[in-house]
């Protein structure tokens, strides 16, 4: 699995448990369940949800389901 999968899988079962839809940015980090602190492991660096949450706009919302928040953080971070 290269690094790109990896992530997005992670991405996935971080928002397993999400209820869809989400609409804004504060409901998506209650999602998280560590909020801003949730992290993704990319080979040996941890990247937090905090790190992360300028990939994500208010125009993206809302997220219709886990798929949709990975395929743009995937994008958005270069993977």
């Amino acid at each position: 699995m290269n690094v790109k999968e990896e992530v997005y899988e992670q991405i996935l079962a971080i928002l397993n448990d999400a209820k869809f839809p989400i609409n804004t940015m504060g409901e998506l980090i209650a999602a998280l369940p560590e909020g801003l602190d949730t992290a993704c492991m990319i080979g040996d660096v941890e990247v937090t949800a905090r790190e992360a949450e300028s990939l994500i706009t208010e125009k993206d919302f809302p997220f219709k389901d886990a798929k949709h928040v990975a395929d743009i953080m995937v994008e958005r971070a270069g993977l």
